[in-house]
């Protein structure tokens, strides 16, 4: 396959900035519907994605190559000062993904549909915390699972899918790993796969299915939360 960002389009004026390729129907789009999203996100978010296709973790390569071939369009938004980019919580800077059906996630979905995720400047800005984290990998997850008409109706599920893929590129960039979803139920898949040589299995899973095997035994006492 060749390239995706060789193909971008930008049109003008600026309402949209679409990543596509020329053998598949997926398209990613940047947004600017719930206001103008800066210059500098755009040209940031397009580094982002093209340091995500070459990057030398072959794991995220594949994620990105399953991102730009899925049957559903994926839309990225800004997050800014307009409450209506915000998670459902309030918080301003948490980021998240949306069906574009407006039907409640825990429906879950069978078909492709598409998806909008919304995310702070700082998860495509280079060296920042939220980079390294990888905020950017876990949203696409989630819109992967859309776009593809793999999500499942659990949450809990959803949320170690994207952290398993989220912890596969922490440890490639050298950040600590995740071991919870923000301390409500332990996301220890990527280091019990790690233990046993099991990561392309467990992205099998992930690439083309909407299930996910058994937790891992539980976090030790003493463990961090994050």
């Amino acid at each position: 396959m060749q390239r995706a960002l060789g193909r971008l389009l930008v049109i003008l004026p600026a309402l949209m900035l679409i990543v596509a390729t020329e053998s598949a129907l997926a398209v990613l789009a940047v947004d600017n519907a719930t206001g103008p999203a800066s210059p500098r996100f755009h040209r940031q978010l397009r580094t982002a994605l093209a340091l995500l296709e070459r990057s030398d973790e072959p794991h995220i390569r594949l994620l990105y190559a399953a991102v730009v071939t899925a049957p559903g369009t994926i839309t990225f938004r800004q997050m800014t000062d307009d409450r209506a980019t915000w998670s459902r919580d309030g918080d301003p800077n948490r980021g998240h993904t949306q069906p574009s059906d407006s039907r409640p996630k825990r429906q879950g979905r069978t078909k492709p549909t598409n998806a909008t995720i919304f995310i702070p400047e700082s998860a495509v800005k280079p060296d920042s915390a939220r980079w390294k984290g990888g905020l950017l990998v876990h949203e696409l997850v989630h819109a992967l699972d859309l776009a593809s008409g793999r999500y499942n109706r659990d949450y809990t599920v959803r949320e170690r899918r994207a952290v398993f893929v989220q912890n596969i590129w922490r440890h490639h960039v050298g950040y600590r790993l995740r071991v919870s979803y923000h301390g409500a139920f332990a996301t220890m898949d990527y280091q019990f796969a790690s233990e046993r040589g099991a990561i392309a299995e467990y992205m099998n899973f992930i690439l083309r299915r909407n299930d996910f095997p058994e937790p891992p035994p539980a976090v030790p006492a003493g463990r961090p939360a994050d």
